[in-house]
């Protein structure tokens, strides 16, 4: 049995914004937050959330506004109920998810219930969870994610240290590149890169590769 140290605490408050571009686009925002601890069911959680949204200038081309919130174990980041308000160019979906830890299985709020492997988690706060391990250059870490109704073995390759500059400062990266087979959680052709600072652990630049293209998140104020 493998145990891993968490090693890094988050700050309430924490708030961190991206400005999101396609090549020379800009196509919107993402905020990541740590809004607040609770305990849910005696368990003390985290409340972080994400909340993606477009640019005013091109809503008459395409419009998001999406949010995802999770309640997530504060000692080992695993998640109790995820949270999703999806809405882009008039499409819309919202879900409430529950995770049951002691018996291994996600509960949709219409009822389909399906089985999970052991320390299962989400797609918002396994970016966190691979901020509060250690990060050895070379290593492959494995996560189970459960998205979209599917469950999904990420492995996660810790490739390479580099000098990322952001409107929010310079920073020395790690780069992490989350890899599934297939379809896998990205999507079709899909794929992720996120460049985690050395020191603070924050996520300072996050690549999706698309069908279509590439998104690049980069960060542009951190907050408290």
């Amino acid at each position: 049995m493998i145990v891993i140290i968490l090693v890094v605490g988050f700050n309430i408050g924490e708030r961190l914004e991206y400005d999101a571009r396609f090549s020379f686009l800009n196509l919107g925002t993402m905020t990541l937050e740590v809004k607040d601890t609770l305990t849910y069911e005696g368990v003390h959680c985290y409340h972080l959330s994400s909340v993606l949204t477009s640019a005013g200038g091109l809503r008459w081309l395409f419009s998001i506004d999406d949010t995802l919130e999770v309640y997530t174990s504060s000692n080992d980041l695993l998640p109790y109920v995820f949270r999703e308000r999806i809405n882009e160019s008039g499409y819309r979906r919202t879900g409430n998810l529950f995770f049951n830890r002691d018996s291994q299985y996600v509960n949709y709020d219409d009822s389909l219930i399906i089985g999970t492997a052991p320390e299962t988690r989400d797609i918002l706060s396994f970016w966190y969870y691979l901020r509060r391990i250690p990060l050895v250059l070379g290593d492959t870490i494995a996560i189970d994610v459960h998205s979209a109704r599917e469950n999904h073995n990420v492995r996660c390759v810790v490739q390479k240290k580099e000098s990322i500059g952001t409107k929010a400062g310079d920073y020395e990266t790690i780069l992490v590149e989350p890899q599934t087979e297939g379809k896998g959680i990205f999507g079709a052709k899909g794929g992720m890169e996120i460049w985690y600072s050395e020191i603070e652990r924050l996520p300072v630049q996050i690549r999706a590769s698309m069908k279509f293209g590439s998104v690049l998140f980069k960060l542009k104020e951190v907050g408290n």
